[in-house]
């Protein structure tokens, strides 16, 4: 899903006169690859999807909150907060709205008839309508994403400034120099 927001988020630190220096020190990146195998796990096992995934955000909340010194992580970890709720009170995967959906240029059967291990279609039962998958995004890979996808592409775009050596302050809305490690 951010595979586009990553490279954009590479060109625009380019662009910024930035370059990768020294890889953060991120705690527990174990618990990263603990969640990228649960999520694999849930496309192989789709019937399982569900649980896969509630554990993999269990694993994902404990890599941010290892890490919630980085301002950029905090602000990942308001769209994880965003997403999990959605998909915990969605019996374990995120209802994305089928009108956007039928947009995007990809077969939706397996969301339809409920064997996609990520998704179900919105419904008039579905919980908290307004955190799932609603806002259609036709620029670069085109996507259904929800609020929460927001503040995690926001928080990937931060984190790669501040991997290019140009960190990038919400808080201080300039470039967060005291973010910068100067080697």
């Amino acid at each position: 899903m951010l595979l586009d927001v990553i490279c954009l988020s590479f060109i625009v630190a380019l662009i910024r006169g930035g370059r990768i220096k020294e890889f953060p020190k991120f705690n527990k990146v174990v618990l990263l690859i603990i969640t990228i195998v649960l999520q694999v796990c849930a496309a192989f096992f789709p019937t399982m999807g569900g649980i896969f995934i509630s554990i993999a955000y269990v694993f994902i909340l404990a890599f941010l909150m290892f890490n919630r010194e980085f301002e950029d992580m905090r602000i990942f970890l308001i769209g994880w907060f965003l997403n999990a709720i959605a998909i915990w009170t969605n019996n374990g995967k995120m209802p994305i709205d089928l009108e956007q959906a039928k947009k995007l240029p990809y077969d939706l059967e397996p969301v339809i008839n409920g064997t996609n291990f990520k998704h179900s279609v919105l419904t008039e039962s579905s919980n908290l309508p307004f955190l799932t998958d609603v806002i259609y995004m036709p620029v670069i890979i085109p996507r259904v994403i929800s609020i929460g996808d927001i503040f995690i592409m926001l928080g990937a775009f931060l984190l790669v400034q501040r991997l290019m050596n140009k960190p990038i302050s919400l808080l201080q809305l300039h470039e967060g120099k005291r973010y910068a490690k100067k080697h």
